[in-house]
């Protein structure tokens, strides 16, 4: 059986940033560049985002800003040499990693009426994470999972990696009869906070954000949201779009501005031919979970599926609510989905380095829709 969603946790540090507090520190670290300072000024509302949830204060700098001359002198200081080199930041994500993955495991195993020992499974995902034993072995202490669970680790794959993590939760559901699995997706995006004024970094500081989101799942098809099918969809040719590497201030994220563009133009088509090899249309979905990579993203999106805001409104919200978190983030989406009863079929995509779309589909079953198997159909 495949994959029935049974309990959604999620998590946020308490440390949170407005984002006119975010642009205020974006600017002084460009002092001295009015052309970014220009730039800054009109890209940081055009995000939406409302706040953004941290667990490193001083390194976005919250703290300098009410204390201008010094904050002068020590953002000059960063701006030449880079601000903290990528052990100690890959330091403070060890720290903060832990009791945020707990909590949201605690808040998804809660709703789902099971205990950390029924854990079979456990999957996580990270992409700002990175050290060996990592968050899954501390989640396994410090919630009482057995020491025997099965673990797997799915990284660097950025913002589609919990569609990657659900694929691989679904495999274990449907392999194993007694199988319980536990994914938890959490990333540290402000340990990685660029902090020298670059032009192609002023997007990834404007939206990136920190949080952590589990899912609990049986083999018992004991829940209407299903996991019932994912693909992926790695394009030709554009690699150089989206990258993602360790550097020698932490993550080193280059977003090319084409990104939306080349969303628009093929995402639509893709998903239509995905869904048509089991037999659905794209007017069969009823709730979308769409990654909010930004205003563009959704923008691009909802123009290549044919989709209004008004249906993808709670991945608007999500974003403004707490930016994007990379990999939690659709699951941040899904779990406002099901907590009011959202029609299904739902479809939850998500973009990725590569360039990659990531698609999941759940709930078929539960909307009335027979499972078709693709070579009946071709038949």
């Amino acid at each position: 059986m495949p994959l029935s969603i049974l309990g959604m946790g999620t998590a946020l540090p308490e440390t949170t940033v407005t984002q006119d507090e975010s642009l205020r520190i974006a600017q002084l670290l460009a002092e001295g560049h009015p052309e970014l300072i220009d730039t800054l000024s009109r890209l940081y509302p055009k995000t939406t985002i409302q706040q953004r949830h941290v667990v490193h204060d001083p390194i976005m700098l919250r703290n300098l800003l009410s204390k201008a001359d010094i904050a002068h002198q020590e953002a000059d200081e960063i701006r030449t040499n880079g601000g903290p080199g990528t052990f100690h930041r890959l330091q403070l994500v060890d720290k903060a990693a832990g009791p945020l993955a707990a909590e949201a495991a605690m808040k998804a195993l809660e709703e789902a009426g099971l205990s950390a020992t029924d854990v079979t499974h456990l999957v996580t995902v990270s992409s700002t994470a990175g050290s060996a034993p990592g968050f899954d072995s501390a989640l396994v202490e410090s919630i009482g999972l057995s020491k025997h669970v099965e673990r797997t680790n799915v990284g660097m794959m950025m913002c589609q990696a919990a569609m990657n993590g659900l694929r691989v939760s679904n495999a274990f559901a449907s392999s194993e009869t007694d199988a319980v699995v536990l994914m938890v997706a959490l990333e540290i995006c402000s340990a990685h906070y660029d902090l020298q004024p670059m032009p192609k970094k002023l997007v990834t500081n404007a939206i990136f954000a920190d949080g952590a989101a589990a899912v609990v799942g049986t083999s018992r098809p004991t829940s209407d949201w299903q996991v019932d099918l994912s693909r992926g969809y790695l394009l030709n040719n554009e690699r150089d779009n989206l990258r993602v590497a360790f550097g020698d201030h932490g993550l080193d994220i280059r977003l090319s501005t084409k990104v939306p563009l080349l969303i628009e133009d093929k995402l639509g088509d893709w998903v239509k031919g995905w869904l048509n090899e089991s037999g659905m249309k794209l007017s069969d979905i009823r709730s979308w979970a769409i990654h909010p990579g930004g205003p563009k993203i959704l923008e691009a999106a909802s123009a290549s599926l044919g989709i209004t805001r008004q249906d993808i409104q709670d991945s608007w919200d999500v974003l403004s609510d707490v930016g994007n978190m990379s990999s939690p983030t659709v699951l941040f989406i899904l779990d406002r989905l099901r907590k009011r009863n959202a029609e299904l079929p739902c479809v939850a995509i998500a973009f990725g380095p590569g360039l990659t779309i990531e698609a999941t589909l759940i709930g078929k079953a539960a909307a009335g829709l027979a499972n078709t198997d693709p070579q009946d159909l071709a038949a």
